[in-house]
């Protein structure tokens, strides 16, 4: 069974993947990133709160025959992430930090970018 921050950092890499091109182009034409970083990261989060849906809705007290039905599959490919094993406690570890540190740089990025930009 997966962790659950394997599933978290799932939907974050997907949500910040998603939300990339957007920011990007907001970055590449020198718009405002301010409202293109809140929605690259609030598309990472909520697509992580997606996947993580079906672990607390067990912890909530649903029969783990309905958590783990293949309906679950809306969720990110719950079921399928939760037969990678017991190593995938320390992948969704390791994931989970490195999303939060490649977020955490690139709002430095932005920061020092907006920094030396002519006003």
């Amino acid at each position: 069974m997966a962790d659950a921050a394997f599933h978290f950092a799932t939907g974050m890499a997907l949500g910040m993947t998603l939300a990339t091109p957007r920011l990007r182009q907001a970055w590449d034409q020198g718009r405002p990133l301010a409202p293109e970083i809140l929605r690259w990261l609030a598309t990472s989060w909520l697509l992580g709160a997606w996947a993580l849906a079906p672990s607390l809705l067990r912890y909530a007290g649903l029969p783990e025959s309905f958590c783990h039905g293949w309906w679950m599959n809306l969720f990110l490919f719950h079921p399928l992430i939760n037969r990678l094993g017991p190593h995938a406690t320390i992948i969704g570890a390791a994931a989970f930090v490195a999303c939060f540190a490649l977020q955490y740089g690139v709002i430095l990025l932005a920061i020092k970018t907006i920094r030396k930009s002519p006003r």
